[in-house]
């Protein structure tokens, strides 16, 4: 499909779709590796700290992860849109940069 001088490949649109959820889960896996069990350092206090910390590097990785499984749903979302004519290029666009800024 053309559009304004722009060529849209809906198989690109589509592998683009499948890459992001293929990478979310691939990076899912890899929790065991940024998570190990935390061991205690002998101390209350500093025990506390290195959970924390742990419990918030799970969180960024969960969230990392779950950002790319929301990107290839837009992905998907504005590849359907376009396919069914609801939208044109620009619009394509405008759909894959919601929430994006």
């Amino acid at each position: 499909m053309a559009g304004a001088g722009y060529k849209v490949v809906l198989s690109d649109l589509t592998s683009m779709t499948g890459t992001f959820h293929r990478e979310a889960a691939q990076y899912r896996g890899l929790r065991q590796n940024v998570a190990p069990p935390v061991v205690s350092g002998g101390d209350g206090g500093l025990d506390h700290a290195v959970n924390e910390v742990a419990d918030l590097i799970v969180a960024l990785h969960t969230g990392f992860a779950d950002r790319l499984d929301d990107h290839g749903d837009k992905v998907a979302y504005a590849r359907d849109s376009f396919q069914r004519h609801d939208i044109d290029v620009h619009g394509l666009f405008e759909d894959l940069m919601t929430g994006e800024g």
